[in-house]
């Protein structure tokens, strides 16, 4: 069995095709992934601004808390 040189460049061919599907879907479903990155990487900025702005405001009703038991001890005490 010889093998001709138009069977040999229809074998290159359908891979050559196949091998471009496979690009175009991997090409596809990166996009996706870095969509979906994307949204992620957004998504935790807010979560830690949140914690942050959650963090700050207990700290400022501890401090006025704080202050308020103090104006109070020393208003009884005088």
């Amino acid at each position: 069995m010889t093998t001709t040189s138009g069977d040999r460049l229809d074998r290159i061919e359908a891979l050559v095709e196949k091998n471009s599907e496979a690009i175009s879907e991997l090409t596809t479903d990166l996009r996706r992934f870095d969509e979906r990155l994307d949204n992620y990487e957004k998504g935790m900025c807010w979560v830690v601004q949140l914690s942050f702005g959650l963090l700050i405001s207990a700290t400022v009703a501890l401090i006025v808390s704080a202050l308020t038991f103090l104006v109070r001890t020393v208003t009884i005490s005088q």
